[in-house]
């Protein structure tokens, strides 16, 4: 009896370590991982260059044990399933705004109100807030890799500078995200939601007057010719977050989830500086095409911020304890 004991155990023991053998070394240079990338922006693109970059140390120190497949310009899937569509695995990595999801995941609302960090402060915030982003996401079947630096929020218009507040009295205007569409309501506006790609026949239409979005966005989708009064805030919008299958990075060996780890300490400096770099050569470069651009005064700016940081105490009934935790790490680097 003792030895059919025995002998069960040892079977046992012998399947579980080949299973779990299978589960952890199933890849090889013959054999490679292949991470399907669903970026939603062209190549060129800043967003698109940082995952590029991450693809091209991992897939050189794994020695092609890992692949990166990229597909561009909503290819694969759209923006907003950064987090869903790589949990159900559609794409393995992606990267999106908070702002799509915050319908959904509440804990990431207070990065959606405008000047909640310094711009500044981006490469600090990010390590201060990454072991609770890990947390929270991790329950949503993702692994957080990176945020991209979205840069200062711009709200170009058709017609005029919004310089301040009053100036939204009246208009038509898109915006992404509760917070933001309670502002702008609150300013007198008329607030919408439309998905990047349809804004310049929206703009060119006057089904809209004017529009919150990022540097990149505006110049890629040539938005400054149909909005060509483009007022750059100083403060921020949103976080980009890079994700990954959670399953996908439990099953990279050890090593090669150092490499990994080794990869994004590189590439979160590298992206911050550059984006910066791109920000300033793009801005240079919409001047020449004809638009304009006004920078808020520090009374403007803050006249601005006043109203969004009224937002946080609604901001955290609605934010859960976790969410309660960003706010908390985020007062040390508040737009004040």
């Amino acid at each position: 009896m003792k030895i059919r004991y025995l002998l069960f155990v040892f079977i046992f023991a012998f399947g579980f370590c080949i299973v779990f053998s299978q589960l952890t070394f199933a890849y090889s240079e013959k054999d490679p991982m292949v991470l399907k990338c669903a970026i939603d922006n062209p190549p060129q693109d800043m967003k698109s260059k940082t995952i590029k970059k991450l693809g091209d140390f991992v897939e050189e120190k794994t020695g092609g044990r890992i692949k990166f497949q990229y597909f561009y310009g909503g290819s694969l899937m759209s923006k907003p399933q950064f987090i869903d569509g790589v949990a159900k695995g559609i794409a393995d990595i992606s990267t999106g705004p908070v702002s799509f999801v915050t319908g959904k995941i509440p804990e990431l609302s207070i990065f959606e109100v405008y000047g909640s960090y310094k711009l500044d402060k981006h490469l600090e915030m990010q390590e201060a807030i990454e072991p609770t982003l890990i947390e929270l996401l991790q329950q949503k079947g993702v692994r957080p890799l990176l945020l991209q630096l979205t840069g200062s929020t711009v709200f170009p218009h058709r017609t005029k500078f919004l310089k301040r507040p009053e100036d939204w009295k009246g208009q038509k205007m898109r915006l992404a995200g509760r917070w933001q569409s309670t502002l702008g309501v609150k300013w007198g506006a008329s607030t919408v939601f439309m998905v990047p790609g349809e804004l310049y026949v929206a703009l060119q239409k006057g089904v809209i007057d004017g529009y919150m979005l990022i540097w990149d966005i505006v110049y890629g989708l040539k938005l400054y010719e149909v909005s060509p009064y483009i007022m750059d805030s100083g403060f921020s919008n949103n976080i980009e977050i890079v994700t990954m299958n959670l399953q996908k990075w439990n099953s990279l060996t050890n090593t090669d989830r150092e490499i990994f780890l080794k990869g994004i300490k590189e590439v979160k400096p590298w992206n911050y500086y550059e984006t910066l770099k791109y920000y300033e050569w793009l801005k240079n470069d919409v001047l020449t095409k004809g638009a304009k651009i006004y920078y808020l005064t520090p009374e403007e700016k803050r006249l601005y911020l006043k109203d969004a940081f009224a937002l946080w105490p609604e901001v955290e009934k609605v934010s859960g304890p976790i969410g309660k935790k960003f706010m908390d790490i985020l007062k040390n680097f508040k737009d004040e």
